[in-house]
């Protein structure tokens, strides 16, 4: 899993002291939806790798959120999403059930009731495709925000990557098309680069497209969707569903539906897949003949 970033925005202090300053009394909140239309923008790739992606960036998201934050919810309507995310290193991380299945923003008012609800007096609404994000740059977007409402707009300027709310006022989200627009007019005050006192590349790069991706690889992705790229390229590895053989050893075989023959290096397998069985059928990313990621 990632490892928290050990400096807070200036350079000096461990992001434990930054979440006592800028994070305490604040819960972070983090719509996930299932379904077979996840990143449809991406839709030039497998669906199965899509899912796949989709995951990643979120598991890399709540690992920045995480240390940054006193309390992490996610809402969503998956079922074992709690077992997955403790398989993921997110043990800590709340599922909370959504009850009134109806679009993101009625979901993040549903985490943020929960999050009050458990006493938190603040609270962070976050996008789940944030796979570059450093806990130093959440924590720069609390102090910027204050008490108030608040809103960080996307790299386009025209979406929005997280908004916080404080106190008494409600969170009242408008996330999805041209929210940044949507949340300006609903009175939150926008984090330009000024007002935060420096550049917040990785908390403002939200991934709908490969092109995206490949930016958020600049920045520096967590090592989830790390999995996935190419290291020569840094570029999404190439599909493909693999069988296991019977093969023994420290890594595992496998064979691709052309017949290749291909190795499934042991720190390869995600989501606990050890031990493996003869026959079974996996989603790979694959370089060559090496499978990067493997996963059921």
């Amino acid at each position: 899993m990632p490892p928290a970033d050990p400096t807070a925005p200036d350079g000096s202090a461990p992001v434990a002291e930054e979440r006592a300053r800028t994070g305490a009394g604040t819960g972070a909140v983090v719509a996930l939806k299932a379904g077979e239309h996840v990143k449809s923008r991406l839709a030039p790739l497998p669906q199965a790798l899509r899912r796949r992606l989709a995951w990643t960036m979120a598991v890399d998201t709540l690992h920045a959120l995480v240390p940054a934050v006193e309390a992490v919810r996610v809402v969503s309507d998956q079922p074992g999403l709690a077992a997955r995310l403790a398989r993921a290193g997110l043990g800590d991380v709340v599922v909370v059930p959504e009850t009134r299945p109806a679009g993101l923003n009625e979901a993040l008012r549903q985490g943020e009731a929960r999050l009050r609800a458990d006493g938190l007096t603040r609270v962070l609404a976050c996008v789940g495709d944030l796979p570059a994000l450093r806990p130093a740059s959440v924590a720069v977007v609390l102090a910027a925000a204050g008490p108030g409402r608040a809103y960080l707009p996307d790299a386009t300027g025209i979406g929005t990557t997280m908004l916080v709310s404080g106190g008494s006022e409600p969170l009242a989200p408008h996330f999805q098309g041209r929210s940044a627009a949507a949340h300006h007019s609903s009175g939150a005050t926008p984090l330009t680069d000024e007002r935060l006192g420096t550049a917040v590349p990785d908390a403002r790069r939200d991934v709908d497209t490969e092109v995206d991706l490949g930016d958020a690889a600049g920045l520096g992705l967590g090592s989830a969707t790390q999995t996935l790229l190419d290291p020569g390229s840094g570029r999404l590895g190439a599909y493909a569903v693999v069988t296991t053989t019977g093969s023994t050893g420290p890594d595992g075989q496998a064979v691709t539906a052309d017949g290749v023959r291909v190795t499934l290096p042991e720190d390869a397998l995600a989501d606990g897949l050890r031990p493996l069985r003869p026959g079974q059928r996996l989603h790979a990313v694959l370089v060559g003949t090496t499978v990067l990621s493997a996963w059921l």
